[in-house]
C-alpha cells in the first residue's frame, strides 16, 4: 500500500509538473506565434463571410492611379478636393482617409486650401493622424503626426488615429479604440467612421481609458466586446477582394478631368460620371462609408493578417479598418475563451492522462492522448466556426503531449528500475533470457511463497569427497568452478532456475519463477545435455593433465515433478529464492537413490509422464517401484537412458529385455526373471548396472519368498 501511494503521488507530481511546464511554454514567443498562426488557420477553415449588404467601399490610391494621374504621388491635394466633391455627388455618406497629410502640398499651397474648403463644405470627411511615442534623453514623449494646419483648420471633424498594433508575429488581429492625449480622446479611424455614419455624438462614445467594470466598449448603440481593455478582435471577412474597391483615378475621372489614358486615346472615358458605365450612374458610393487608402508598394502600408492575400500574407492597411468597421456593424465579435477555463482543461488533461498511463498502459495512454488532442482541436474549430469563440490550442495540446511523453518516460524509468530489480533478484538463479522473459511477461512471481507445479532437480558429483582428499585447495576450486559453470549454463539455457550450490551439488528447478509448460521435459533434456557436457569436460581435463580421478568424474541426477512452494525465503536481511516441500525431498531422494541402481539419472513417474506430454526426446527405463526413506507412499522411478537421437539399438534392446525381466520379477517368477536380466546385462552400457542389481535381488527373493501379498514395492532404508 505505501508503494502504491508513492506511485500515485509520483504520477500526480508528474501531471502537475507537465502542467507547469506547459504553462511556462505557452509564455514563450515561438509558442505564442504558433498559437497566432492557428488563429489564422481557423479563419482559413471558416472561409469568407458575406458582405453584400456592407456599407463599405474602398478607394485605392493604387499604382494604376499613379500612372493615370499626370503627377506622381504625393499628388496635389486639390485632387483630394475633387475626390471629396465627386464622392459627395455620388451620395457617399462618410469619407475617411487612411493617409496622413502632415506636410503642405508640394505643388501649390492653395491646393491645401481647396482641399480644406471641400471638407468644410461637406462636413463628412475624416482625416488620419497618429500619436507617436518618441524616446528623448531616456524619457518617452508623445508626438503628434497630424494633418497640416490648413487641413485641420478646414475640417470640422476630429483627427482619427490610424496606427495599427501588430502581434508578436507582425500580424494585425486586434483593433484599438483610441488613445487619450493631453486630456483629449482620439479615436481610431473605424470608430470615427461609425460615429459620422450613424450621427453619434462624442458623449455617446466611451472615453478612452481603463474600465474594468465592463467587458464592452460603447459606441452609440454598439456594444463592442473587448479583447483587452482598449481593443477588440477583428473578425476578418475574407481576403483582399472581399470589400468592393475602386481605383482612385476612376473617382476623379469626370468630364472636367483628363487622365493619361484618355489623353492617349484622344477622347474621354469618364469612369465617374459616364451616364451608362460611370460610378455615379451605378450608385457605387451612395450612402456608403468610403475608405480612401493606399495599395501602392511605395507607401509600405501593408500588414500580415488572417486570410492569405492571393499568396501574399500582407494586405493594405485600409482593409484592416474596413474589417474592423464591418465587425462592429454586424456585432460579429470574437470572444476569447476565458484563461481560467483553459487552465482547468490543462490540469484535467494532465491528471487524467497521467492516471490512465499509470493504471492502464502506454498504448492506451497514446490512444487517449490522440483522442484528447484531436477532440480538443475539433472543439476549438467548432467553437470558432459556430460561436465565434477563440479557444487556446497550444496550452492544452502541450499539456497532452508533455504529460504523455513524461508518463512514457516515467513508466520506462519504472520498467527499467523494475528490470534491474528483478535481474538483481534472479540473475544469479536463471539465465538472462529467462529473466528477460520474466520481465516481458509483466508477471512478477509472488515472492514470499507460492505453490507451483514444477520440476525439482538435484545433481551431485560421484565420490566428491575423494576429490577433496587428493586435490589441493586451489586445484579443487578451479575444477569445481569450471564444472559448476558449465552445468549451470546448460540448466539456464533450458529455462532452469538455479536454487543453490551445496559444495559440488546443484539444486535447481524448472517452471518457476516464469511459468514453463514443458518444465519436466526441459529438466530431463538438461540432465542428458549435462552428461554430454561432462563427457566433453573429461576429454578436456585429460588433455590438460588432470589426474585420472578428475577425467573419469561422474555425476548423478534426480528429478521429481509436482506441487512445491517457491519464493524468497529467509530472514528480512538475508533471503534466497528457493523451493521447499515433500516433492522437493522426493527429487533429492531420486538423486541419492540412483546410486542404488547404478544409474546416473533417476526420475519419478510424474516427471516421466509430464515430460512425455510435450515430446519424446528422452528414452526412459522403468527402474523400480519404491518407497523412499521418509515417505510411506510408493512411487515408480525411471532411468533416463539418454536422448532418443543418441540411444543406440543395443541399449534399446537392453531396455526391452530389462522391462520384460522386471515384469517377471513383479510376478515373482524368479528364475525366468533372472534369465532375462542376465540377457539384458550383456547389453548394459556400464559394468555395474540395474540388471546386475536385480539379478542379486531376484536370487535373494528366491531364497526368501516375499509371499502372495507382496506388491512389488521396494523400501529404501537409507537416503
Amino acid at each position: 500500500m505505501p508503494k502504491q501511494k508513492s506511485r500515485i503521488s509520483s504520477v500526480v507530481f508528474i501531471a502537475l509538473a507537465a502542467f507547469l511546464l506547459s504553462l511556462i511554454l505557452i509564455l514563450l514567443k515561438p509558442v505564442q506565434i504558433l498559437e497566432l498562426k492557428y488563429t489564422d488557420q481557423l479563419f482559413e477553415w471558416r472561409g469568407p463571410l458575406d458582405v453584400s449588404d456592407s456599407p463599405i467601399v474602398l478607394v485605392a490610391i493604387s499604382q494604376k492611379a499613379d500612372e493615370e494621374i499626370p503627377y506622381k504621388f504625393p499628388w496635389p491635394t486639390n485632387l483630394h478636393a475633387k475626390l471629396v466633391e465627386n464622392l459627395n455627388k455620388a451620395g457617399a455618406k462618410v469619407i475617411v482617409f487612411d493617409v496622413v497629410f502632415n506636410n503642405p502640398d508640394i505643388y501649390e499651397p492653395k491646393n491645401d486650401t481647396l482641399f480644406a474648403e471641400a471638407m468644410q463644405k461637406y462636413g463628412n470627411v475624416t482625416l488620419a493622424g497618429d500619436l507617436q511615442r518618441i524616446e528623448i534623453n531616456n524619457s518617452v514623449e508623445v508626438s503628434q503626426l497630424f494633418p497640416n494646419r490648413v487641413l485641420q483648420a478646414g475640417n470640422p471633424n476630429k483627427v482619427a488615429l490610424v496606427q495599427v498594433y501588430p502581434d508578436l508575429d507582425g500580424a494585425i488581429r486586434s483593433y484599438r479604440f483610441g488613445q487619450q492625449h493631453q486630456g483629449t480622446n482620439y479615436y481610431r479611424l473605424g470608430i470615427e467612421a461609425l460615429r459620422e455614419y450613424y450621427g453619434f455624438s462624442y458623449d455617446e462614445i466611451d472615453p478612452i481609458g481603463p474600465n474594468p467594470e465592463s467587458d464592452y466598449f460603447s459606441v452609440g448603440p454598439f456594444e463592442i466586446l473587448k479583447e483587452r481593455g482598449n481593443s477588440f478582435l477583428i473578425n476578418y471577412y475574407g481576403p483582399e477582394s472581399t470589400f468592393p474597391s475602386v481605383s482612385y483615378e476612376e473617382v476623379i475621372d469626370d468630364s472636367t478631368y483628363t487622365t493619361v489614358f484618355e489623353s492617349g486615346l484622344g477622347f474621354e472615358v469618364n469612369a465617374f460620371d459616364d451616364p451608362d458605365i460611370g460610378h455615379l450612374a451605378k450608385e457605387t458610393f451612395k450612402d456608403k462609408i468610403v475608405i480612401v487608402g493606399s495599395t501602392m508598394a511605395l507607401l509600405k502600408d501593408f500588414y500580415p493578417t488572417p486570410f492569405a492575400n492571393e499568396g501574399n500574407n500582407e494586405r493594405p492597411g485600409y482593409q484592416i479598418h474596413a474589417n474592423a468597421i464591418q465587425t462592429i456593424i454586424d456585432g460579429n465579435y470574437i470572444d476569447r475563451f476565458r484563461g481560467w477555463y483553459t487552465i482547468l482543461i490543462m490540469v484535467f488533461f494532465c491528471l487524467s492522462l497521467a492516471l490512465l498511463n499509470r493504471f492502464g498502459n502506454a498504448n492506451w495512454g497514446l490512444l487517449v492522448s490522440i483522442i484528447l488532442g484531436s477532440g480538443y482541436t475539433a472543439i476549438t474549430y467548432w467553437a470558432f466556426i459556430d460561436h465565434n469563440v477563440l479557444m487556446m490550442i497550444t496550452g492544452p495540446i502541450l499539456a497532452v503531449v508533455i504529460t504523455q511523453i513524461s508518463m512514457v518516460g516515467y513508466e520506462y524509468y519504472i520498467e527499467e528500475k523494475e528490470k534491474r530489480r528483478i535481474k538483481g533478484m534472479f540473475a544469479s538463479y536463471v539465465s538472462p533470457e529467462l529473466v528477460d522473459r520474466m520481465i516481458e511477461s509483466g508477471e512478477e512471481p509472488q515472492l514470499g511463497g507460492e505453490e507451483t507445479y514444477m520440476t525439482a532437480f538435484f545433481s551431485d558429483v560421484v565420490s566428491f569427497s575423494t576429490f577433496s582428499e587428493q586435490l589441493e585447495a586451489k586445484q579443487l576450486v578451479k575444477l569445481i568452478n569450471e564444472y559448476l559453470s558449465t552445468m549451470t549454463d546448460t540448466l539456464n539455457n533450458r529455462g532452469g532456475t538455479l536454487d543453490k550450490y551445496i559444495g559440488d551439488a546443484i539444486v535447481a528447478f524448472f517452471g518457476s519463477p516464469v511459468p514453463q509448460k514443458d518444465h519436466a521435459l526441459q529438466a530431463c533434456i538438461s540432465s542428458q545435455l549435462m552428461q554430454k557436457q561432462l563427457a566433453e569436460l573429461r576429454e578436456k581435463w585429460k588433455k590438460d593433465g588432470w589426474p585420472e580421478l578428475v577425467y573419469t568424474m561422474q555425476q548423478r541426477m534426480g528429478m521429481n515433478t509436482g506441487l512445491m512452494v517457491t519464493g524468497n525465503m529467509g530472514s528480512s536481511r538475508r533471503f534466497n529464492y528457493t523451493m521447499m516441500g515433500d516433492n522437493v525431498n522426493l527429487a533429492s531422494r531420486c538423486e541419492t537413490g540412483a546410486k542404488k541402481y547404478e544409474v546416473f539419472t533417476m526420475v519419478t513417474e510424474s516427471t516421466k509422464n509430464e515430460a512425455e506430454k510435450f515430446g519424446d526426446d528422452c528414452v526412459f527405463r522403468l527402474l523400480d517401484h519404491i518407497v523412499v526413506k521418509g515417505r510411506t507412499k510408493p512411487v515408480k522411478v525411471y532411468e533416463i537412458a539418454g536422448l532418443r537421437d543418441d540411444v543406440e539399438e543395443p541399449m534399446k534392446e537392453c531396455i526391452g529385455l530389462y522391462e520384460e525381466a522386471l515384469d517377471l520379477y513383479f510376478k515373482q517368477e524368479w528364475d525366468e526373471a533372472i534369465s532375462k536380466f542376465k540377457a539384458s546385462e550383456k547389453l548394459e552400457k556400464y559394468r555395474r548396472n540395474p540388471s546386475g542389481i536385480f539379478i542379486d535381488r531376484c536370487e535373494m527373493m528366491r531364497e526368501n519368498q516375499p509371499g502372495p501379498d507382496w506388491n512389488g514395492v521396494f523400501i529404501m532404508k537409507t537416503k
